[in-house]
């Protein structure tokens, strides 16, 4: 009852952020904006939503190249159809790039044979590895806007925010010294007790996990090798953007695509509706505004760069996530 609840709310608030933006349509214009976006063709259409699902196999590869090394029974493409299943759940989830953790290391740990612990340790070893170069990326993005462009206030927050999580989460996995043994507890059989068990139980986990994730990280070659695939990875989101402009038919300067991409990326993580519904788009086009746009046209790239990167992918990530559903329930009638 309780995972019915959390899909309804899910569901319902990704429906707000379609209303939203589909008022922020109504009030610019709708034939106005279909006369912009009219611009991509379907051959292009589906060009950049092969780059954008280049982007995510790309992003798989972490995974893949982590996992390879202790299970031989891992492929690329298992890893890739997982990566898209948890792109699924990420974007129906408001969460900082973590919604879709869960299911990865679950359909991670099914196909590698690996155990809990170890696709964890993988799991918190390849979030580094993707989001420490986003930060670096984030940061010199902002301080070459504040030459450029007058940035809205919230990225800055939104970026202050992301460090500090960073942060809390690096001294929480790396600096708390582990325990071997939970605290005996067994006599204390009160709700207070059992809580603090399983709390214990919890952090030494993710303890242990990140023990292992912190070995990896030290491997000076193999994370060299990942960090640049990362900021390979990162690379492409500003090219993808450029490239809608252009085929929109607007001349917009390389540094400020860079500039609106990243600030809206960094401000779509903040945990409000699912996928960063309307705080991407709103950043996006007030910093593309900001740099000389009209509002529509701003509007409408803004628009169109979703549909490439956030939409097309959540319905072929349905798909993919509806196909892993289907073989779960196939393997419970089978051993039943």
């Amino acid at each position: 009852m309780a995972r019915r609840g959390e899909a309804a709310r899910r569901i319902l608030l990704l429906l707000l952020g379609v209303i939203v933006i589909a008022g922020i349509i109504v009030a610019i214009g709708v034939g106005e904006m279909v006369a912009i976006m009219s611009g991509i063709t379907l051959p292009w259409l589906i060009a950049l939503t092969l780059l954008q699902l280049g982007t995510l196999y790309l992003t798989s590869t972490i995974w893949y190249l982590l996992l390879r090394e202790k299970s031989a029974a891992i492929t690329q493409s298992s890893v890739f159809l997982i990566t898209m299943a948890g792109t699924f759940i990420e974007s129906i989830t408001p969460s900082v790039k973590l919604g879709g953790e869960a299911m990865k290391i679950y359909l991670m740990k099914k196909k590698s044979a690996l155990s809990y612990q170890e696709v964890t340790g993988v799991a918190i070893a390849s979030k580094i590895f993707y989001l420490v170069p986003f930060l670096l990326i984030s940061l010199i993005t902002i301080v070459a806007a504040l030459f450029i462009l007058d940035l809205p206030a919230v990225v800055y927050s939104a970026f202050a925010g992301l460090l500090i999580c960073c942060c809390l989460v690096y001294l929480l996995l790396f600096r708390t010294r582990e325990r071997e043994q939970v605290r005996e507890t067994g006599r204390d059989q009160s709700i207070i007790g059992r809580l603090r068990t399983r709390t214990e139980a919890a952090r030494s986990f993710l303890s242990r996990s990140s023990g292992m994730a912190a070995e990896i990280v030290r491997d000076p070659t193999k994370s060299a090798t990942l960090y640049l695939l990362a900021f390979i990875v990162w690379a492409f989101y500003p090219v993808k953007v450029y490239l809608v402009a252009y085929l929109l038919g607007f001349q917009v300067s390389p540094i400020v695509i860079i500039i609106a991409t990243f600030t809206a990326y960094l401000v779509s993580m903040i945990p409000l509706l699912p996928g960063g519904l309307v705080t991407f788009e709103g950043t996006m086009a007030l910093v593309l505004v900001s740099g000389g746009m009209a509002l529509p046209d701003a509007a409408a790239v803004a628009i169109m760069t979703r549909c490439i990167t956030f939409w097309i992918p959540l319905l072929l990530s349905a798909a993919v996530t509806l196909f892993f559903i289907q073989e779960k329930r196939s393997e419970a009638v089978f051993t039943a």
